[in-house]
């Protein structure tokens, strides 16, 4: 079994598809850091008349104005219902689904005993055991000790 067990679909996509998603994603990054110019512009003037941080970083919250309530409020609703009018957008149809991995695919994958991986995932908690490369070559299932309480009276 050559494949990877984890999940990524990224290949799948077109060139168009992951582009613009990496576009989108780079131009949200960007708004969020010039969201912060404001603070970051002030912190610098503050800095740069040679005050102590602390007291350059009270000036700066003292001079920022907080969002008003109403502004606020449109803020929620408006993000709510963007998420509610992006839901009803038609889902594209999966193509081709993933393969499910089977627990003999783990073993054939990780070349450790079925009976091993099936007692690891039944337990609440296992140890896992590594090689110097990162392998896993043993998975050790832990009972758990439960305390008895003994009410006297």
């Amino acid at each position: 079994m050559t494949q990877r067990l984890i999940i990524n679909a990224r290949k799948e996509l077109s060139w168009r598809r992951r582009l613009l998603s990496d576009g989108f994603t780079a131009l949200l990054w960007i708004g969020w850091f010039v969201l912060w110019f404001p603070v970051f512009r002030k912190l610098y003037q503050a800095i740069a008349l040679h005050r102590f941080f602390a007291s350059a970083a009270i000036d700066v919250l003292d001079t920022l104005t907080p969002i008003s309530l109403p502004h606020a409020l449109l803020a929620l609703i408006g993000t709510s219902a963007l998420l509610m009018l992006w839901s009803l957008l038609p889902m594209r149809k999966l193509t081709q689904a993933h393969v499910v991995q089977t627990l003999e695919d783990y073993a054939a994958y990780f070349e450790l005993d079925e009976t091993a991986i099936a007692a690891g995932q039944r337990s609440r908690i296992c140890t896992i055991h590594h090689d110097e490369e990162g392998r896993i070559v043993a998975i050790e299932p832990r009972a758990i000790a439960t305390r008895q309480t003994e009410s006297g009276g």
